[in-house]
């Protein structure tokens, strides 16, 4: 299964080095610790005109090293065949703080020999004028925690422009010749370049990586999946990523009944700037839609005080229409709306009389034929015949059909709903008398974006009315006649709150992979509609405060990530 695709550019791994395994990896490698080291000195001897001394057995020891000063610069990020990535970093001008310990045996003569075992404590900070640290590091997909991970393959560290400065007071300083100073500053290079690296890079990467797939937690309750998909994970031409996600959608473990959808293809690495590009597959948004009624969130109930003309819901209004409400005209009603099904969005070709439509319009266009069109404004068509149905209706000659077609038409995703609408007069009685009706309702998905919700980064959208029907099906009202009713009262007292029920979902949208901290640059994106999939081309940024809480918590408790649906809004119903 494979219901979204991921292409990473180079442009968008270069952008991850810079802001993270350089700026992050720099507090990670100031926390290592320089190995233990043990230096045996060969032995030496002083003389004088009327003694000598003898140096034996001596052994300096290095230990609870510490960095300080560390401060990597990264040299160069490249991506090597097969998924690997190689990090050269560059660590200038910093300090290995050791506690230095020697012990040694002197032997004094003069007339006669004494001999005698001795040792001593010092403070040992050498200078490092620099160390090149390269680290071989290979994207992979763990398939038995589902996740996405850094193997650390190789790391190989070299250190040069040691300033090896031998304690004041020891043993060592008695050695004329300086041979013994270079030895301490060649053992001290070669303890600063068995630094093992690997810990420190897994630590540091890792959790982010592992981070993706909790970024499809949207809600508690609902789940959104970025196991690796069919087409698995790879490096075109080595250079970029690409991911297919499986996308599997579910709700308290329950997951979306569907079938799968055919596999998306994977979108070719962006080119340029762009960090990455998106497709999100129907299958996604429909699976959303079927979450949402999952857990009844769709189900609404209207009151008067939520619609702006309260006697849209009063019995009184209605009275002269239809004789059979008169005794209940001292009443109010409520309505319920509740979806049959899950809303179904598909993709097809839609005709939008969009402000740039309008505008393309307005060049084309005779000035008086273009006044015919401007009641049609804002309007949205699902079929060819209903705008010509309307055009004909605004007066327009056929001759310009086509200009028109051309302008307003599109790919869109189209949304079908069968509704339940049930309104029940409120006088007291249990059950309340109630006239019942089914609705279908047709809208187009518009303003496709980006934006947050919890926590996630997601993809949202909006809902355009199209048309909608509304027909009667009982009535507990003696004498009810009216089956025109429905088309009356649904467009003011049930459809505009539904939309508002809709909006709800479409503002908490589709989850799309990402790491923690990152986020989308919702302004510089851009959103289209092809056939079978929403197109997304995205910069992200990294959030570097909501990042570190959550990279030091997860080194903390071993878990990467906070849940994204933490502060998660309460969505809203209206009753």
């Amino acid at each position: 299964m494979q219901a979204l695709t991921l292409a990473i550019s180079p442009a968008g791994v270069a952008y991850f080095g810079q802001q993270f395994v350089v700026k992050d990896l720099a507090k990670t490698l100031g926390e290592l610790k320089p190995p233990t080291r043990r230096i045996e000195v060969p032995d030496f001897a002083t003389f004088t005109a009327d003694d000598s001394t003898w140096y034996s057995e001596i052994v300096v020891s290095l230990s609870n090293g510490k960095l300080t000063g560390v401060n990597p610069a990264c040299q160069s990020l490249t991506q090597e065949p097969g998924g690997k990535f190689k990090v050269v970093l560059l660590i200038s001008n910093f300090t290995a703080d050791y506690a230095w310990h020697e012990k040694y045996r002197v032997k004094y003569c003069t007339v006669w020999c004494l001999s005698d075992d001795r040792q001593a404590y010092f403070t040992y900070r050498p200078l490092i004028g620099s160390l090149t640290t390269t680290v071989d590091l290979a994207f992979v997909y763990n398939q038995s925690t589902q996740s996405y991970d850094i193997k650390v393959e190789q790391t190989k560290a070299e250190s040069a422009n040691i300033t090896a400065s031998v304690p004041g007071q020891s043993v060592l300083q008695n050695e004329e010749q300086g041979c013994l100073s270079r030895h301490v500053k060649d053992s001290t290079a070669q303890a600063i370049s068995a630094i093992d690296f690997a810990p420190g890079v897994s630590s540091a990467l890792g959790p982010v990586l592992r981070s993706i797939p909790a970024s499809g937690q949207l809600t508690q309750d609902i789940r959104y999946e970025f196991a690796v998909g069919d087409s698995g994970l790879a490096f075109p031409g080595d250079k970029g990523i690409a991911i297919g996600a499986t996308g599997r959608v579910s709700y308290k473990g329950n997951f979306y009944p569907a079938q799968p959808p055919p596999p998306l293809p994977v979108p070719p690495v962006p080119a340029g700037d762009h960090h990455l590009q998106a497709y999100v597959s129907d299958y996604e948004i429909n699976a959303l839609h079927w979450a949402f009624f999952q857990a009844g969130l769709l189900n609404t109930t209207v009151y008067p005080a939520d619609l702006p003309y309260p006697d849209a819901l009063k019995v009184k209004t209605y009275v002269d229409l239809i004789p059979a409400f008169k005794p209940y005209q001292s009443f109010a009603m409520k309505a319920n709306i509740n979806p049959k099904q899950p809303p179904v969005n598909a993709f097809q070709q839609v005709y939008e009389f969009t402000a740039t439509a309008m505008r393309s319009l307005e060049q084309k266009l005779p000035a008086t034929v273009y006044q015919s069109i401007t009641g049609l404004g804002g309007n949205g068509y699902v079929s060819l015949e209903d705008l010509k149905d309307d055009l004909a209706g605004a007066g327009v000659a056929e001759t310009y059909y086509r200009d028109i077609e051309d302008a307003t038409k599109a790919m869109g995703m189209v949304v079908t709903q069968n509704l339940g609408f049930t309104l029940t007069i409120e006088n007291g009685a249990d059950p309340g008398p109630n006239v019942v009706f089914n609705v279908s309702r047709t809208d187009i998905l518009r303003d496709l974006g980006l934006g947050e919700t919890g926590g996630a980064q997601t993809l949202k959208y909006s809902f355009r009315p199209v048309k909608s029907k509304a027909t009667f099906v009982s009535s507990t009202v003696p004498n009810f006649n009216g089956s025109m009713f429905g088309t009356i009262i649904w467009p003011i007292a049930g459809e505009s709150r539904y939309t508002e029920t809709l909006k709800e979902m479409g503002n908490t949208g589709v989850p799309i992979p990402i790491m923690a901290g990152f986020h989308f640059l919702f302004k510089e994106a851009t959103l289209s509609i092809q056939e079978g999939y929403v197109s997304i081309l995205a910069q992200v940024a990294l959030n570097r405060t909501a990042f570190m809480s959550d990279w030091a918590r997860g080194r903390r408790e071993g878990e990467p990530v906070r849940p994204v649906w933490q502060g998660f809004r309460a969505l809203a119903v209206s009753a």
